[in-house]
């Protein structure tokens, strides 16, 4: 339990890097702490509980497989959500060309139990972010529901902070239009 509580207090980069130093109980103590922000990213972003649990499970492969090429400055975050963010489009990718195959798409999951209230608002807001572009989804989730800065994004993504900024703006627009019609916001409730 001292192991525990003495991992607990380190930042996410020393955990990290003792890891990649062959320590699995930091692993641990990462895994904790990102589980439900990983699969909740990966949930939005696909929006099909099963591929967002392979999904899952692949960002934390991929974290175990480049452990010793992580390099620690204070943004294991970053590092892990960008991880999170090329497996959500390489899962895209290759359902599309499933579904273009004839391969048919899987069958939506039930929600999950919850009050019909946030239920409601859960699925209006799935809706909303369904009905914009992926790439302005993607930073519309990072940069409000995730925290990131709109510089620490265009590195994830590979692109200009001005970019962002504009595929930011967009979304936004995007949801105004929609609640102008008559649908749901993403920051009901």
């Amino acid at each position: 339990m001292v192991a525990h509580d003495a991992a607990s207090q380190q930042p996410d980069d020393a955990l990290m890097v003792r890891y990649a130093n062959g320590e699995l109980s930091a692993f641990q103590e990462l895994y904790r702490r990102y589980e439900k922000r990983v699969y909740g990213f990966c949930l939005r972003y696909l929006s099909d509980r099963d591929s967002a649990a392979d999904a899952f499970q692949d960002v934390f492969v991929r974290v175990i497989d480049t452990r010793r090429k992580f390099e620690p400055q204070g943004r294991f975050a970053q590092w892990i959500f960008t991880i999170a963010h090329r497996v959500c489009i390489d899962r895209l990718r290759g359902s599309r060309e499933g579904v273009a195959d004839g391969a048919e798409s899987p069958p939506e999951s039930p929600a999950p139990v919850d009050p019909i209230d946030s239920l409601a608002r859960r699925d209006q807001a799935q809706r909303l972010l369904a009905g914009i572009p992926a790439e302005q989804r993607d930073v519309l989730l990072l940069s409000r529901y995730y925290g990131f800065k709109y510089a620490e994004i265009a590195e994830m993504i590979g692109s200009s902070e001005a970019a962002v900024k504009q595929k930011v703006y967009r979304a936004l627009q995007s949801i105004r239009g929609a609640q102008q019609t008559g649908t749901a916001s993403l920051d009901d409730g």
